[in-house]
């Protein structure tokens, strides 16, 4: 039995976290039998993140690593039938997501100010009010930091939801008229997609990209249709 840690909801979503999110939905869908653990706290993880799993006595993190340590153990059936050209449109989009789309949801969540106060109350709240303030600000310059380090914190606001936006259309002309991303039934490509797109819909965090898919009937369409054929 896989054991697999996660954030405690927030939100609204399964997960805030689209990572998390990201391997609940491939657990579900491979049919990888799984005990679900709901902490707050990453400090304690395999590399102070979350998702991680435990299995057969490892620890294993990042929910990329954990998927490619899935399928070499329990076997590939999101990837049975899948080309190579698939198989590369699948891992460009990947990464995509998570080394460059992922950056617009925190410049949203964690470097605008006005959304701040809410990061704090629902992520921080536990931490006496004493310290808090200071902690926080710390984890809020460290992440703009981050944001610099990768490049994309050194962009605008505009130009940075605006390479959101064209990940977004392309996601939208890949879909096109079929019901996941690669053809009649889901993918890892789509529980990837499924998790950043889910963790962008919605009404708290106001944004253009946000807008766009909230206002996409193709985009939202998609999500409840990975959400059911996962989670039912």
């Amino acid at each position: 039995m896989v054991e697999f840690y996660k954030y405690v909801p927030q939100f609204g979503k399964r997960d805030a976290s689209p990572f998390c999110l990201r391997l609940m939905a491939y657990l579900q869908l491979a049919g990888i039998p799984h005990e679900t653990h709901e902490i707050m706290d990453p400090r304690k993880a395999p590399k102070q993140k979350l998702p991680y799993i435990v299995d057969k006595g490892k620890d294993i993190a990042d929910s990329e690593l954990i998927i490619a340590y899935l399928k070499e153990t329990y076997g590939d059936p999101l990837g049975e039938g899948l080309s190579d050209a698939d198989k590369a449109i699948t891992h460009a989009f990947n990464i995509m997501f998570a080394e460059r789309y992922y950056w617009t949801l925190m410049h949203t969540r964690w470097i605008l100010p006005k959304y701040q106060p809410l990061m704090v109350e629902t992520w921080f709240s536990d931490i006496p009010k004493l310290l808090r303030g200071f902690i926080t600000k710390s984890i809020f310059k460290q992440v703009k930091k981050n944001a610099i380090g990768h490049g994309i914190g050194r962009h605008s606001t505009e130009e940075i939801y605006a390479m959101g936006l064209r990940d977004l259309k392309a996601v939208e002309a890949q879909l096109g008229d079929k019901d996941y991303l690669l053809g009649d039934s889901p993918r890892e490509i789509d529980v990837t997609a499924y998790a950043f797109l889910d963790n962008t819909r919605g009404d708290i965090f106001d944004s253009p990209i946000t807008d766009y898919v909230n206002n996409s009937p193709k985009l939202m369409a998609y999500i409840d249709r990975v959400d059911k054929a996962a989670f039912g």
